[in-house]
């Protein structure tokens, strides 16, 4: 039986972490949330472009114990990075970010070229000469 391997496992495996992101659309935008425990706004960047954005940054390890100190170390650390291709554009320029209790979140606004419009019909009367 071939072996198994979670996206975690094989992201650990190549140096990189993986954060868990939620991404959804609304009518307006788009809207994603990170679990990032341990990372302070300042340790992050994030690049929008109008078809994609990324997400960086670095979990670091706690200082005040010597590698021989462990019994346990469970917790991640070391760099990671998200990066998503977007289906319709959005407005880089508008973008929100909020971090809250180890959560960041982003509204990623679409494009107005992209949003639907009304276009109204004019009717000229065809028998009026």
């Amino acid at each position: 039986m071939p072996d198994i391997v979670s996206l975690r496992d094989a992201m650990d495996r190549l140096g990189t972490l993986a954060v868990p992101v939620d991404l959804w659309e609304t009518k307006d935008a788009y809207h994603l949330r990170a679990d990032l425990p341990g990372v302070t706004p300042d340790e992050l960047e994030i690049n929008a472009t109008s078809e994609s954005l990324s997400i960086s940054g670095e979990v670091k390890g706690q200082a005040d114990v010597t590698e021989d100190g462990w019994l346990r170390q469970e917790r991640r650390v070391g760099k990671f990075q998200r990066a998503f291709s977007l289906p319709v554009a959005i407005d880089p320029s508008k973008v929100e970010a909020t971090f809250e209790n180890g959560v960041l979140s982003l509204v990623l606004p679409k494009a107005e070229s992209t949003k639907p419009r009304t276009i109204k019909v004019n009717a000229t009367n065809a028998n009026s000469n």
